[in-house]
Parts: structure tokens; C-alpha cells; sequence
């Protein structure tokens, strides 16, 4: 199938969400955020609505949004019809373009197969893995969810917004949902300067004693997930990453198993222990015995207890 481009002028400032998996209640916090208004301009780069927790309300959120002129939506690779839809919702979503040519912006959910627009192939806009890696540089901005920020973070974990001035590529998914530290990002284009809002649902706890940073050699990621066992243990098991060769010690439990019984990979894997200071606050993802998953300004990491 074709790629459907739409053309629009980008006058004003404009604030970009990517990847929302049906979190409504993160898409209009964030949107408070940033400050969001109809005198801004909202582009929404797709996967609205499915493998989160609200698809209905969510798509009907954006749905309602987009009646404004200043708001464009994106179809992205897990925008599929769904049962529960409405006709009208139905034909909404098949009827959303694949990519948004702004002049000196160009926004896709997944990447461009070629800088040039006619004649690009949906599926290959929609669903790019590992875009920003692969990719050549581009003469203009170009505007990218679908594949987490997270993943092309080798040592230490970060969700934040990349903004690659040699690529002049900006990869904004935060991980909503795909992750249990991910979360959903706001890039803001104002006078062709970004910055960036960010939003998540974790819990949130002060710290009452310093915690000194350390490792940050690896980080396991989707693509480089393969581990093999060293010494099992019950809340936390040693293994080595197959890539790197590095070992780690990370939760039993985020250890994935083939059929066979041999070990796949791992949903998160990481030697780096986020430093804090006394009366710093942190989001908690997950709790052990002795130490939490946290987050601090979009960085993941251990911090002990």
C-alpha cells in the first residue's frame, strides 16, 4: 500500500507525542505539561491506543482532539481496526496519512525508507525498527516514534527524547507501556529550537540518604537481549550477556525461557546504580528486597535501600 502524505504549514509552536499505548490519562497530563494549547500545533505520530490499559478512551481522547485545526494524527504500526470500534472510529483510523511534510519537518511513527515522499510504502513508514541506527542523514528534520529511545542506550538505560544533529533525526518514543520505567515523551519544536515534557505513572519516594552512582558499562536491550546463565539465584541471578560478554546480576524474574527451557534474553538488564542525593526524590518502577528499579530525569537504574 502507498504511503498517504499530508502537507501542512508549521506556523506556530508545535508539541509531538509519540507511542501513547492507550495511557489517557498520561497523553492529557502531558499535554498539561507542556502547556499545551489550540494555538499550538499537536502532532500525534501513532500507536494511540493498543497494548495499554484504556485503547477505547484513549482513541476517542484523540479522536476529540483532532477535531481541532491545529492537530494532525499519524497512523502507526499497532493502529489496527479493532473489534470494539465504532464504524465511525474505524473509518478514522483507516483513513489517517502515514506521513506529515511540514517544510522543514518531516513526522513519521516509524522512519522513511527514502527522503523522497512519492511513492514511499506504508508498512515500511509504519514499522521501521532501529531507524535511527540504520538510517542515512536527512536534509531536514525528520520526526520519529515506534522504536524506543531506550533501546539505542548500550550502557546506560535513558528514555529521553535523541535529538541526532548528524542524522537530523529526533526518535521521541519513550517506551509508554513497553517498559515498566518507560514513559511518554513531549517533543516541542518552538523558533527551530526542541525541547522536551515528560510524563509516567510510577510511584515516587524521597530519598533519606545519599546513594553513590556507579557501573554503567551495559545495558540490555531488545536487540541485543540474549543472556545465558552463570549462577541462579532466587530474587536476583547472574548472567551473561552473549553480546558483550559482560556479566550482570539482574532479577530472576525479568528472565525470558524458550520451550526448551534455554534461556532467550532478559526484559531488563543493567550493571548502572543511578547516584542520589539525601532528600532526592526518584520514581520507583519495581521494588526487591534491597533495592529499587528508579528512574531519575529519564535515566533508569538501580538505587539501594
Amino acid at each position: 500500500m502507498k504511503a498517504v502524505v499530508k502537507r501542512i504549514s508549521l506556523t506556530r509552536r508545535a508539541v509531538c507525542v509519540s507511542d501513547i499505548h492507550g495511557h489517557v490519562d498520561l497523553l492529557d497530563r502531558l499535554l498539561g505539561t507542556a502547556g499545551y494549547t489550540d494555538r499550538d500545533t499537536l502532532l500525534i505520530l501513532g500507536d494511540i491506543y493498543l497494548k495499554g490499559p484504556r485503547p477505547e478512551e484513549t482513541l476517542r481522547r484523540v479522536m476529540e482532539l483532532s477535531r481541532a485545526p491545529g492537530v494532525h494524527v499519524l497512523r502507526g504500526n499497532c493502529d489496527d481496526i479493532m473489534d470494539w470500534m465504532t464504524p465511525e472510529e474505524a473509518a478514522w483510523v483507516e483513513g489517517l496519512p502515514h506521513v506529515i511534510d511540514a517544510g522543514d519537518f518531516v513526522f513519521v511513527h516509524g522512519g522513511l525508507p527514502s527522503e523522497d515522499l512519492d511513492g514511499l510504502d506504508a508498512w515500511a513508514c509504519m514499522k521501521n525498527d532501529n531507524f535511527l541506527a540504520k538510517c542515512p542523514a536527512f536534509s531536514r528534520w525528520l520526526v520519529v516514534g515506534h522504536y524506543p529511545t531506550f533501546n539505542y542506550c548500550y550502557q546506560i538505560p535513558c528514555h529521553n527524547p535523541i535529538l541526532s544533529a548528524e542524522k537530523r533525526v529526533a526518535s521521541i518514543d519513550g517506551g509508554c507501556q513497553i517498559k515498566r520505567h518507560g514513559q511518554l515523551n513531549a517533543l516541542i519544536i518552538e523558533d527551530g529550537a526542541f525541547s522536551f515534557e515528560v510524563a509516567d505513572g510510577l510511584p515516587r519516594i524521597r530519598m533519606t540518604e545519599a546513594r553513590a552512582g556507579r557501573g554503567g558499562t551495559l545495558n540490555i536491550v531488545w536487540d541485543h537481549r540474549t543472556v545465558e546463565m552463570v549462577s541462579r539465584g532466587g530474587e536476583f541471578s547472574t548472567v551473561r550477556h552473549m553480546e558483550t560478554g559482560t556479566e550482570v546480576e539482574i532479577p530472576t524474574a525479568y528472565i525470558f525461557r524458550e520451550q526448551n527451557g534455554r534461556l532467550s534474553g532478559c526484559g531488563f538488564g543493567t550493571d548502572y546504580f543511578l547516584p542520589v542525593a539525601a532528600g532526592e526524590t526518584v520514581s520507583v518502577a519495581d521494588e526487591f528486597s534491597d533495592r529499587y528499579l528508579a528512574k531519575k530525569n529519564g535515566v533508569a537504574g538501580w538505587v539501594m535501600k
